[in-house]
């Protein structure tokens, strides 16, 4: 068994002294559903291990005329049972359901999923969906503001500094009438890590032109990525069946392009495909 010193400050000055004291020596831990494994497998050995679940603010949803700030620390049961979550961002909380089995969910962090940046994250590509923004704070540098899209770098790796702190997840409320949706595809129907996921966010002019939409798949490349020419396919159209393929082929195309083919390829084409085009469907119906 390694040896570590644990850490739980109160406040989040405390902590950022501690992480600014240590940097890459300290590890931080909210519910630990990926550190503790790691921790046992001692893949990693840190000097420090620095619990931030005692941090109040870092708990907190809160809600502003026109976004909702998500505390790091803030559960997947607590995204699911939000008021504000819920009659705002559901395509959040439908991510959030998908999560593991009621025990991870009692645990799991959304801080923890976005900063862990695992390709297989659920939460993670519905907040890219949702043009999510990611708080940082230092002892150092102070308090910066950095989009989630940008922030993942490869997987398992982020632009987030050894000596800063994931405090908050910012995300602007959307607009009425904007649909979303969310689907999840695991070897089995729950407690299941994602083989894909798709997150879909859909807005519409009145005469039914698609006016925004964006489409991040989750689980089939290296990184979860907005798809651009997909999108670029559906704006400004009336989405009939001859759109919708278009747009499946240049899902596929970009899928392909930034994963490569791999021997699940021949499966996921296919399944991808039929998940994007009922979802879509459901939307715009």
């Amino acid at each position: 068994m390694q040896q570590f010193r644990f850490c739980s400050p109160r406040s989040l000055n405390e902590a950022l002294n501690c992480l600014s004291d240590k940097k890459d020596r300290c590890k931080i831990i909210a519910g630990g559903t990926d550190l503790i494994p790691a921790l046992r497998l001692e893949d990693i050995r840190p000097e420090v291990v620095l619990n931030i679940l005692e941090i109040e603010e870092l708990a907190a949803i809160r809600e502003d005329e026109d976004s909702i700030r998500i505390g790091s620390t803030v559960t997947f049961t607590e995204i699911v049972e939000s008021d504000p979550l819920n009659r705002h961002l559901p395509l959040l909380v439908q991510a959030a359901a998908s999560a593991g089995g009621p025990q991870v969910r009692n645990r799991g962090t959304i801080g923890g999923n976005i900063a862990n940046a695992s390709p297989a994250a659920d939460l993670l590509p519905a907040v890219i969906a949702l043009e999510g923004q990611l708080e940082l704070c230092s002892k150092v540098s102070g308090k910066r503001r950095v989009p989630l899209v940008e922030a993942v770098l490869s997987p398992y790796k982020t632009s987030i500094r050894p000596d800063e702190m994931l405090t908050e997840i910012v995300i602007q409320k959307l607009q009425p009438g904007t649909k979303t949706a969310f689907e999840k595809l695991g070897r089995r129907n729950a407690m299941a890590r994602a083989r894909m996921n798709l997150s879909l966010m859909v807005a519409q002019e009145k005469d039914g032109r698609v006016a925004e939409i964006r489409i991040v798949p989750g689980a089939v490349m290296p990184v979860a990525r907005r798809m651009k020419r997909a999108e670029e396919v559906l704006l400004g159209k009336k989405p009939g069946d001859k759109e919708i393929e278009a747009a499946s082929d240049a899902l596929i195309e970009e899928m392909i392009a930034g994963a490569g083919r791999r021997w699940s390829t021949e499966y996921k084409v296919p399944v991808m495909c039929n998940i994007f085009g009922r979802m879509l469907r459901s939307l715009i119906e």
